[in-house]
């Protein structure tokens, strides 16, 4: 199954028409490796200080928007510096985490997975999925960094296509 899923992907990514096609690829292939009830990228453009989802699997809640301001905080440094892979993957560990929690929850999602992608020392993004409580214990860590490769292409051809 993974490694046609991989393929699938590969075959997706040579021949989308629109970029935005590949975000929605790159979700197929995560939901062949990790569970993500809730899955989008989000784009980090550093020099200017910001960020912006570039793909989201529930547009009718988190929409593509416009940027948001880059927090850089302990969370950040450890994305950015040792490309740590950070899940919380209990209702209680969310708290405080995140300032829509309640409409996370209410798409029933009590864990949470940030995937850090890089190229070149530039951290171009993250990839974020939140799925029900416990989902993400550390053998699905492994998995998640599986995506990396793949998300980094996505962000490449993304940065190309969304003003960031």
């Amino acid at each position: 199954m993974t490694r046609d899923a991989f393929r699938q992907f590969e075959e997706k990514l040579a021949r989308y028409d629109d970029p935005a096609e590949t975000g929605a690829a790159l979700h197929e292939l995560a939901a062949a490796l990790i569970p993500c009830h809730l899955f989008t990228l989000t784009a980090i453009n550093g020099p200017a200080g910001h960020v912006r989802r570039v793909y989201s699997s529930h547009p009718d809640v988190y929409p593509l928007l416009g940027t948001k301001p880059l927090v850089i905080d302990d969370w950040f440094r450890a994305m950015q510096t040792e490309r740590r892979i950070t899940a919380i993957n209990t209702a209680a560990g969310m708290e405080g985490q995140f300032p829509d929690l309640a409409l996370i929850r209410s798409l029933g999602c009590n864990s949470s997975l940030s995937v850090p992608v890089m190229a070149g020392n530039d951290l171009l993004g993250t990839i974020n999925a939140l799925d029900a409580e416990g989902s993400y214990p550390d053998a699905m860590l492994d998995r998640a960094a599986d995506l990396i490769i793949p998300a980094t292409a996505v962000f490449l051809i993304l940065r190309a296509h969304f003003a960031l």
